[in-house]
């Protein structure tokens, strides 16, 4: 894994993280406000080939903005200590590592994230902003019996809705390990009957979809595969349900408004964090 940096104003941070999303290929693409008039790119790719030529493409596109690759070591992913972090209050939820469990307040949901090989610890905004898209629904009276997590990571979002009342949580991941791993999380936050885990690349499986409709589905990915599986989430979502969506940038929402607008479906709700956009999508009850 290597790391793409940049720093620069901001018309040209934001275009060389539009050209990197253009291109593809890249595990992330994120960009944020440094200081004053000055940002900072980071992105992600698999091989030292791909770095160069996203590194070359922003050389050719911006020849004043200094790109330069950073090797990333195996632990850097794969091994993060989550000591000295600190927890990560979302509304009613607060995620918290084992070393910090009982120090919550009363009535506050702790959900139980250790060091692992996952996404999803609470401290990026994508998540936090699911999270917190959670405690709105909750709020309001909408408690969701049946949920469906697409990409789950760690578990942390279907953990948070078996911990509050959801009657069936279904999670899916593309990568095997990190199923394993969500399970694991889900029986350390004591909701493993509840939450059930399957590795697949979508929601087509036979097995997944038998457990819908659902009444809430969350899908904290990245922008193209959003607006990839937008048929898809659209046909698994229950008539007023709920669909939660995140892992993009601000600028990327137009993208994710179009795609979800042409399914019929309403944009209820959005919360923004660090450059990250999270959108809550309610699926209309259509007259018989």
């Amino acid at each position: 894994m290597y790391l793409i940096l940049a720093t620069g104003p901001r018309a040209a941070i934001e275009g060389a993280s539009k050209l990197l999303d253009a291109l593809g290929g890249f595990g992330a693409v994120g960009w944020w406000e440094l200081e004053r008039r000055q940002f900072k790119l980071e992105a992600y790719a698999y091989t030292l080939e791909g770095a160069q030529a996203g590194v070359g493409a922003i050389a050719i596109a911006d020849p004043d903005l200094d790109a330069r690759i950073a090797p990333l070591e195996d632990a850097d992913w794969v091994k993060m200590s989550l000591e000295g972090l600190p927890p990560v209050p979302a509304g009613r939820f607060m995620v918290v590592g084992s070393h910090d469990v009982g120090k919550a307040k009363n009535g506050t949901v702790e959900i139980i994230i250790d060091a692992g090989e996952a996404f999803g610890t609470g401290h990026h905004g994508t998540t936090s902003g699911c999270l917190l898209a959670l405690d709105r629904l909750l709020t309001r009276g909408q408690r969701p019996q049946r949920v469906l997590d697409v990409g789950t990571g760690s578990a942390i979002l279907a953990i948070g809705a078996a911990k509050t009342g959801s009657r069936v949580v279904v999670g899916t991941e593309i990568d095997p390990r990190a199923n394993y791993i969500a399970g694991l999380n889900a029986k350390l936050n004591r909701v493993g009957p509840t939450v059930r885990t399957y590795v697949a690349n979508g929601v087509r499986r036979a097995l997944i979809r038998s457990q819908g409709p659902f009444d809430l589905v969350f899908a904290n990915i990245l922008m193209k595969p959003l607006v990839r599986l937008s048929p898809d989430l659209a046909s698994i979502v229950k008539p007023g349900g709920r669909i939660v969506l995140s892992g993009l940038l601000t600028h990327q929402e137009p993208a994710i408004r179009r795609a979800y607008g042409q399914r019929g479906l309403v944009l209820e709700h959005r919360y923004r964090k660090e450059n990250w956009s999270t959108l809550t999508y309610r699926r209309p009850v259509r007259a018989t």
